[in-house]
């Protein structure tokens, strides 16, 4: 495989890996902004039967509620689905031009054609090439064949950013029982 059809096969399959980053960035904020507006909304209704701590309390649940307005406009303005979709055409349009290349005499124009496509869409992260390289090397029957395999250092990043993901998505789930318990523990004090 020559070093330009090699860029292009692990530029396609990063940009692949991002798309899928951005859709599950999205996936998790969309689901986190509902259930902070669930959460919200259930204590709110639930303050009304029950009698809070104390006027701070319920200064502090209004404050969350525009907080979680001004996230949802926050994660709307980064818009994961749509830099998912260029990620997405960027790949496909790559993928056209790794099967051109054993057909085009013309590689000079198959370069400029590469480089226009890489500004359809922003760069992938590092990550995303280490989990393409990481991800090629485990699916692979013949890892002989592969030009790239994953180093030590490579999958202790994917491990971390994959622990890193589980501990933040499960502290931003818990969050709002952390601050009812705080608010009312130091009401009380």
């Amino acid at each position: 495989m020559s070093d330009f059809s090699n860029q292009i096969w692990w530029t396609k399959k990063a940009r692949i890996k991002a798309e899928k980053r951005l859709l599950r960035m999205d996936a998790i904020s969309q689901s986190l902004l509902l259930w902070y507006s669930f959460f919200l909304v259930a204590y709110s209704i639930i303050t009304l039967v029950v009698k809070v701590a104390s006027l701070t309390e319920t200064a502090i649940m209004v404050a969350l509620s525009v907080l979680v307005l001004l996230l949802t406009l926050y994660v709307n303005n980064m818009r994961f689905k749509e830099r998912a979709m260029l990620m997405k055409q960027c790949y496909e349009q790559l993928g056209l031009i790794y099967g051109a290349i054993g057909s085009s005499s013309d590689i000079d124009s198959l370069k400029k054609e590469f480089h226009s496509i890489l500004s359809i869409s922003e760069n992938h992260k590092e990550i995303d090439y280490y989990r393409a390289v990481d991800g090629e090397y485990e699916s692979a029957s013949d890892k002989s064949k592969l030009s790239k395999h994953p180093t030590e250092e490579q999958k202790n990043s994917i491990r971390m950013s994959n622990n890193g993901w589980c501990v933040s998505v499960l502290v931003l789930i818990f969050l709002p029982f952390i601050i009812v318990a705080v608010i009312r523990h130091y009401s009380q004090v």
